[in-house]
């Protein structure tokens, strides 16, 4: 067995073994157990009876009597105390319940959890996510669903998960840093990487006492199942907490409204296009313990700060399936939950985020879980972002509908020199600025996933794809996405070994989902570190710092 982390002996000496009686009560030797609570346990054998005592509660059973009493009074149990290997075998569950403690049987594992019923086991910050059974991703009638949200059955076993975000004032107590744009010491910590999250749950970890769950070597990362210390969530977790027993696409029900969730909420969930402010938008995260808790009692779940998982992105496995935890290679990190700058169907409690791994993100943070039960065996973390760089060749492509992404695109090739293609739908939108039947076309695309004939591809400009290593990627933040022109020249083209650097002229929401959206559509490529401009706000210093630092340019 395992208490607080370290292994016991069950049976000191004799190895005598938990026994499950019709399939339905655990007995086994229970001294071990009840001294490891505190308890103390007396064997009287002339009458077959052993006597358990904590605190001011006292329990007797006796050998082959289904008659048990507490505290004086008589209870029936389901199966009587029996005798294995000279071993007085007692059932734990009665005895834990009657303690005051509380029992959970996974069938999958086929493990008893007994945890303190005043509090969780670990920390008061975090709850007990009791585990179950549940629909994974998706309904395909959810309004604007994503195709990679494939519903299907999961079971995850229990866990602890702390109430809230990751803090900013908990994050640089550990690290002696704090990353965050935002400032602030109840806010939740962003702009942190994957692999960041991972070192911070490793510290925190040992400067607790606790054995670290990761073993990190370069991009690789070894999950060790059986350690005691904090980790993040698997993108099954998450999802599972998230939703706390309910269906709808957020836990809270069909829409969010602004008392809901911290998000980029002006435009309403599955509203129209008509580009009215039906809701607020606070451009800034929010204190970790806003907003009303879910059923699980999980604060900020949507919006805020999304969270970094376990898993790479990648298609799910289908089939029913017991603790998913992704696959082993990728190149892309789930991010889950949503950010301040994110629309309220990238909230969702389906809605699957990809980022790359070693880049801090403004909106991304982290939440930390420990597990209920340690298991045996590791998982895999391995890295397969691997750009090319053989030529060392560089192509600027972008999409630019009222002129600020071009400007910024030439702004890049002046200090550059690289080639460069813009990008251009064959059908010209219908209007050439910001209107509401340019809101509503590309609403429209979205929603459909629209492929649009471009005016002309790179092959027309005398260019060739397969000579360029690097490709700064250029467009305006629509809908909290990326233009439907851009999607068909990712999907036009084999990105795969090639880095992208994206850049990106919005109104307000930052990148929001855009980088998320392009390493779908090229998941074996390398994204690097982007910049986004409010409109045509173009600071040439940040612009040369911001290639610099990409190894665009070079030079003071």
């Amino acid at each position: 067995m395992t208490v607080n982390g370290a292994e016991r002996e069950i049976d000191p000496g004799r190895g005598t073994a938990p026994l499950l009686v019709n399939d339905a009560r655990t007995l086994l030797p229970v001294r071990a157990v009840v001294e490891a609570i505190g308890g103390t346990v007396n064997w009287y054998e002339n009458t077959n009876t052993a006597t358990l005592t904590y605190g001011s509660d006292v329990i007797s059973l006796t050998i082959d009597s289904a008659t048990a009493y507490l505290n004086g009074e008589a209870q029936t149990l389901d199966v009587a105390p029996t005798t294995i290997n000279d071993r007085t075998m007692l059932p734990i569950r009665f005895i834990a319940e009657s303690f005051g403690f509380n029992v959970l049987w996974d069938e999958s594992e086929q493990t008893v959890t007994v945890t303190n019923s005043e509090g969780p086991q670990y920390d008061s910050d975090l709850v007990l996510i009791e585990g179950g059974s549940f629909r994974m991703g998706s309904p395909e009638d959810e309004p604007e669903r994503g195709a990679d949200e494939t519903a299907h059955e999961v079971t995850v076993g229990s866990f602890y998960m702390s109430k809230t975000e990751l803090s900013q004032k908990d994050y640089q107590a550990v690290t002696g840093a704090n990353p965050s744009e935002n400032i602030g010491d109840d806010l939740p910590v962003t702009n942190i990487s994957w692999y960041d999250a991972i070192n911070y749950c490793n510290s925190l970890s040992e400067a607790e006492g606790l054995t670290p769950c990761y073993a990190v070597s370069g991009n690789s990362v070894t999950w060790d199942k059986g350690a005691n210390g904090y980790r993040l969530p698997t993108e099954a977790e998450w999802e599972y907490a998230a939703r706390a027993n309910t269906t709808t696409p957020f836990s809270f029900g069909d829409y969010v409204y602004d008392e809901n969730a911290n998000c980029y909420n002006a435009y309403g969930y599955n509203n129209d296009a008509s580009g009215s402010w039906v809701n607020g938008y606070l451009s800034s995260t929010v204190p970790v313990d806003s907003y009303a808790p879910n059923g699980f009692g999980l604060y900020n779940v949507y919006g805020n700060a999304a969270e970094w998982v376990w898993d790479w992105y990648g298609d799910y496995e289908t089939d029913a399936s017991a603790d998913p935890v992704g696959a082993e290679t990728g190149n892309y990190k789930v991010a889950r939950g949503g950010g301040w700058n994110d629309f309220p169907k990238h909230i969702r409690s389906a809605y699957r985020s990809a980022f790359p791994a070693d880049v801090p993100f403004y909106s991304i943070g982290m939440r930390l879980v420990r597990s209920a039960s340690l298991a045996q065996g590791e998982v895999k973390s391995i890295s397969g972002a691997n750009a090319n760089q053989s030529s060392g060749k560089v192509l600027i492509a972008y999409f630019s509908q009222t002129g600020n992404t071009d400007g910024f695109a030439k702004i890049i090739q002046g200090m550059s020199g690289a080639d460069i293609f813009r990008i251009e739908r064959k059908e010209p939108y219908s209007a050439s600025s910001n209107a509401q039947v340019l809101y509503a076309e590309a609403l429209t695309e979205q929603r459909e996933n629209a492929v649009p004939d471009l005016k002309a591809y790179l092959e027309d400009a005398g260019l060739n794809i397969d000579d360029y290593d690097t490709i700064l990627l250029g467009y305006c933040n629509w809908w909290a996405s990326i233009p439907a022109p851009v999607r068909s020249f990712l999907m036009h083209y084999d990105m795969s070994g090639k880095t992208i650097i994206p850049f990106c002229s919005m109104g307000g929401g930052r990148f929001g989902q855009t980088i998320s959206a392009v390493a779908k559509l090229c998941p074996s490529s390398t994204i690097k570190k982007g910049l986004d401009v409010t409109y045509a706000s173009y600071d040439n210093d940040e612009i040369a710092a911001w290639l610099k630092a990409g190894g665009i340019i070079t030079g003071n």
